[in-house]
């Protein structure tokens, strides 16, 4: 520890003796602003008592949450007051962005020197942002003392959507993880909490109309081992959030202007819902018999019905959920949607008939479609992963491609919103390439790892793709599924520092991107995560943090052999 204070003055007498010095040699803020420049003037001194001023109601949330993070990092007292400050808030309904509003809504400019700081910007959410660039120019100095360096930040997000993915199904997180999750997120500039709450393995949300989904649904009686997915543990595993719980984690992602996208699966990895509720499966194949929830990973052949009972549930469903969750955008899945049952089914071929559907590809498409309509009527719009393509694509519909970008193209030159995921780059399950053979079974096997400079030289829109098409792409996000991810230190260990650079993909300029010159800035990023003890991924595989477990955590509550037998 006391290396890294060394560095970090070393650097704060660098930024004060050699202003002409590069910006990224000084200072180590990822993702990278759009625009920094050093000033000539001495750093701003925090004192033991600093202060943050906010004379307006809009921006006193922002200042509190403010005044506990920098507590908590330097461990001086910081505090709101209402007049002038050291640090001022201050919103600036002149300032303007080139570009659509939304990126003016996040844009900021950050001022240090002559002894105060300033935030301004043209929402609470921009002053939030450049929140979050202020904690990362602290800097220590040998006798203990914080300082700000001379600067000026002109900044505004490069995409509108900066994701981040977390499988809760295949396994659980409790409500204190998934806050962890956010916070490690929101210093990173992301502004969507894509949250996977139902799988075959486990339905993981409170549904008071359904009480079985819970009951039955979210629990397992056993998983694959981590060495080897083909043996069993025989350990019961399960948990679920209740909808108070829910209301909660939402509640905290707004406040740091995170929004909440949940994942309900439809029509396919639809398991944990067929074993609480078997009519809604396709009970008319031959040798049909009422799944129980999964206990291997995969695609599970189990598809829902497409029958008028199972399009009452879902509506029964999305009217009690939805409302859990403001932001405009369901995702519903769509992906991995075996057609065999629908095949053998002679209630999905009369639907065809009725329908003129040519097979099941346009069944799947007509389902997906009726589904965008109920949630339409809702004030929702609908995103899926991109087969929701096959048998034809809704031009109203958003694709989340997960496979290569060939995937994109149609729905792009459609005029679909896409969002781009694509496996195996923005899919921080696979293996880190450096991991300890120590530390065993850390990905799918037969998967190959991704390397830190494979995400951040990953360019979200499409080579070649039309002017007119860009804005189509939303952006990006990674995704942490968890079939071999089992506890909290194993979750920050394969998602940063790797999320890092994802959150600079999508955030700074295209123009200004350089790997050599983000690796300068690592070390001391590395070091300002220290400071929240995340459980990185270092560069030499093992983890930032080794007090913390990486073993299985269990979610094996009492009563889950009652649970399972519940009719």
């Amino acid at each position: 520890m006391n290396k890294i204070i060394l560095i970090l003055a070393l650097l704060g007498n660098a930024i004060s003796a050699k202003a002409e010095t590069p910006v990224i040699q000084q200072v180590a803020v990822i993702p990278r602003p759009a625009n920094l420049q050093m000033g000539t003037e001495p750093p701003v001194l925090l004192s033991d008592k600093t202060t943050i001023g906010t004379s307006n109601a809009e921006t006193k949330a922002v200042a509190q949450m403010m005044s506990k993070e920098m507590t908590s990092i330097t461990g001086k007292t910081t505090s709101v007051v209402k007049t002038s400050g050291l640090i001022t808030l201050r919103l600036d309904p002149n300032m303007t962005v080139e570009g659509p509003g939304w990126r003016q809504n996040e844009s900021y400019v950050l001022t240090s020197g002559s002894g105060h700081i300033e935030i301004a910007a043209h929402s609470p959410h921009g002053l939030f942002n450049g929140a979050q660039t202020l904690y990362q120019l602290l800097i220590q100095t040998p006798g203990g003392a914080w300082q700000v360096p001379a600067v000026k930040v002109i900044d505004q997000p490069r995409f509108r959507w900066r994701g981040m993915m977390l499988d809760v199904a295949r396994h659980f997180f409790t409500t204190d993880e998934v806050r962890r999750f956010i916070d490690l997120m929101a210093l990173h500039k992301y502004n969507i909490f894509h949250w996977h709450l139902t799988e075959d393995q486990g339905w993981r949300i409170e549904v008071k109309q359904y009480p079985k989904l819970t009951a039955v649904g979210a629990y397992r009686v056993t998983s694959p081992t981590m060495e080897d997915p083909n043996k069993q543990d025989g350990a019961p595993y399960g948990g679920f959030y209740t909808q108070d719980e829910i209301r909660a984690i939402v509640a905290y992602a707004a406040d740091r202007f995170i929004t909440v996208v949940p994942e309900l699966e439809m029509p396919g990895h639809t398991t944990a819902v067929i074993a609480s509720y078997p009519e809604l499966g396709n009970t008319d194949i031959p040798h049909w018999a009422p799944p129980s929830v999964a206990t291997t990973w995969g695609v599970i052949p189990n598809t829902l019905s497409p029958g008028e009972k199972t399009f009452q549930y879902l509506a029964n469903i999305f009217d009690e959920v939805l409302p859990l969750f403001p932001g405009e955008y369901v995702h519903i899945g769509g992906d991995e949607a075996p057609k065999d049952q629908w095949k053998a089914s002679p209630n999905a071929q009369a639907a065809m008939q009725v329908h003129h559907l040519k097979n099941e590809e346009e069944l799947q498409s007509w389902f997906v479609q009726r589904i965008e309509k109920m949630l339409n009527q809702r004030g929702k719009r609908l995103v899926g992963w991109d087969e929701i393509q096959q048998g034809g694509l809704s031009p109203s519909a958003t694709m989340m491609v997960w496979h290569d970008v060939t995937f994109a193209i149609p729905g792009l030159k459609q005029g679909n919103d896409v969002v781009m995921t694509p496996r195996p780059t923005l899919y921080f399950d696979q293996g880190q390439p450096q991991t300890p053979l120590t530390i065993p079974a850390f990905h799918f096997i037969g998967e190959k790892p991704v390397s830190m400079d494979q995400v951040y030289n990953y360019e979200p829109v499409p080579k070649d793709l039309p002017p007119d098409k860009i804005d189509h792409v939303l952006g990006a996000e990674g995704e942490v599924w968890t079939e071999y991810i089992w506890s909290q230190g194993k979750l920050e260990y394969m998602a940063w520092p790797r999320g890092c650079a994802l959150s600079e993909v999508l955030w700074s300029p295209r123009e200004g991107k350089d790997w050599n010159d983000y690796l300068q800035r690592l070390p001391l990023h590395e070091a300002f995560l220290d400071r929240f003890h995340v459980n990185y991924c270092r560069q030499d595989g093992n983890p930032a943090q080794p007090g913390q477990s990486m073993e299985p955590t269990s979610h094996s509550p009492p009563n889950v052999e009652l649970r399972a037998g519940v009719k």
